[in-house]
This record gives structure tokens, sequence and C-alpha cells, in this order.
């Protein structure tokens, strides 16, 4: 049996991180799996608990939260396995588990992974079946470097993602929901973008530029529903609106994930590289976390087989 620290983040979900703690410590004691646990204090405090979970040796780090949780661990794992050596030698970065209790869980869609169920999402991760999946990384224009494990967004999307962070009151997709509702009327004129991919260069506006290793987003957009985390490649999204009725018309196409069929305003395409210029700088989230409010030049490229995951077996 693997060894296990589990970081909770006690205010993911409105406060559901918290009283998730109390299952998930009952699950794996009903078990008999001895583990280590602590709470985050801050979202800033989880890369680290990650990083010194990783240099101390345990198998398996759990995140009990939601994607941000998750993203913050990867990073920490990332950073440890750069002092270990295993990053420059391409070797996976470490294990990571998840129980999905927060305002988002988007990553888990593609593991199977149960969201807001603590108590069948431990023993899930548990029975230890494990997936080795690609990462995302990007630097921007000022040299800063960061991992991502599921989705970068950008434009109307990591707009939605800074507004969402103002209501209070709700969460999960009517979050979203409602964030979009209010972000439409600001993006009546799409940004001008120049994307650099699979050897060519395309300048047009966008309303979204968005890069996906996994395919939801949002909390339940299936913004790139064909996308696989571990094909090597990165969904490439683009999209365009002419006014805001057609941007209200193409939302509901986005939680089903048929705008896929909508040609004349979306686009997908598949690469392993793309280079990403707005010169009047653009919002950007990295799953879900604000990366850069006005980003203007962003190299982004996929890492194949760079974290294991602890998912649900394949077929389920």
């Amino acid at each position: 049996m693997p060894s296990y620290r589990i970081i909770v983040n006690p205010v993911a979900g409105r406060g559901r991180g918290r009283h998730a703690r109390a299952v998930v410590e009952q699950v794996f004691k009903e078990a008999g799996v001895p583990y280590e646990l602590s709470e985050s204090r801050a979202p800033e405090e989880v890369p680290r608990l990650a990083y010194d979970a990783a240099l101390h040796g345990y198998e398996v780090v759990v995140g009990v939260g939601g994607d941000g949780t998750t993203h913050g661990i990867v990073n920490g794992l990332v950073r440890a396995a750069q002092e270990q050596g295993k990053w420059d030698a391409g070797r996976p970065v470490g294990a990571l588990g998840v129980v999905p209790v927060g305002t988002g869980n988007d990553f888990c869609w593609r593991l199977g992974v149960p969201e807001n169920e603590p108590e069948r999402a431990c023993r899930l991760l548990l029975a230890d079946h494990r997936r080795l999946l690609d990462l995302g990384r990007v630097s921007d224009e000022h040299g800063r470097v960061e991992i991502f494990h599921n989705h970068l967004g950008g434009a109307f999307e990591a707009a939605t993602a800074v507004e969402s962070l103002k209501i209070r009151r709700l969460q999960g997709l009517l979050l979203y929901l409602v964030a979009v509702l209010r972000v439409v009327p600001q993006y009546t004129r799409a940004p001008l973008i120049t994307l650099h991919y699979n050897g060519r260069v395309e300048t047009r506006p966008l309303l979204l530029a968005s890069v996906a290793n996994g395919g939801r987003s949002g909390g339940g957009f299936k913004i790139a529903p064909m996308a696989q985390p571990d094909d090597g490649e990165l969904d490439l999204v683009l999209a365009d609106s002419p006014n805001p009725l057609i941007t209200l018309w193409l939302l509901p196409q986005f939680l089903r994930g048929t705008h896929i069929h909508q040609k004349r305003y979306v686009k997908i395409e598949r690469t392993s590289h793309v280079i990403l210029e707005a010169p009047a700088g653009i919002p950007v989230h990295l799953d879900g976390e604000i990366y850069r409010t006005d980003a203007r030049r962003l190299e982004i490229e996929v890492l194949p087989r760079r974290l294991e995951v602890v998912a649900a077996p394949a077929g389920r």
C-alpha cells in the first residue's frame, strides 16, 4: 500500500473541503491505511505542502478540494522533481490523488472520479488504479513559467474566472454561468490575437483562445470534449462572436460540447506547441487560477506523460 499525504483545502467549495475532512479520515482509518493530513491555511501554502511531501518520500499526494488545489499540488510536485533530478530526466513528477469537493472539479471529469462524493472518491483512491497523464507548461513575456494539468483559458474565459471571484454566495456551474452573463457585455469587441502553431501563423479577433489538456472547464463547460490528457497533444480552442446574442446562443453549446460543430464561430486544432500574442493584453487562467490579467505573449507546450494520477479503471 502506498504512503499518502493528504492536503485539505478547508475553504474549497464554499466550505465543503472542511466538511469532507472527517469523511476522508474515517475511510482511511476504517481501511487501516496510514496517512498524514494537514489543512492549507492559504492557497499559496498548497504547493509548499506538496513539495515537502514529495521530498519526504510520500508516494501519493492527495488534494481534498477543487482544481485550484490540485493545480497547487502539481506545481509543488514539479518543484520537488526539479530538485531531485526527475524533471530534467523526463520522469513523472509523482502521483496525485483527488477528492474533488471544490467550486470547479473539471479535472476529474476525464478521470472518472466522483465529484462532491468524498467517500466514493476515497474508496476509488484506495483502489489505486493509475494513469500517466500529460502536463502543460506556459511561459509569458516576462519569463514567468508555470505548469497546468487541465486547462489554460484566455480572454473571455479568463475574464469569467476573474468575475467569479467577486460572487460570494453561489458555487459550481451556477457560479460560472452568472459570471459569464456579467462578462458578455464587456466583450462586444474581441481582442486581436496572433497564433503560431503547427507551422502556421494566424491573426484575427478572438473572443476566446484556450488550450485544453482535459476536456472540461468552468465547473461544467465541455470546452474541448475530444481532448485526452494522455495523448501527447493539447487542444487549441478558438472562438469569436459578432455580437452578444450569438455569444449567448453559443453558451449552452459549450456546456453540451456541441459548439465543435459551429465552425463559423469555433475552431479546434490539436498541437504540441503554440505561441499566443495579444498586443492589448488578455486575462489568462490556469486550472481556474488567475495567471495574468494582461498577458501579451504566451508560449505553451505539452509535456507528455509527466504526472501519475489515481483514477477510475478504464471503461468506467
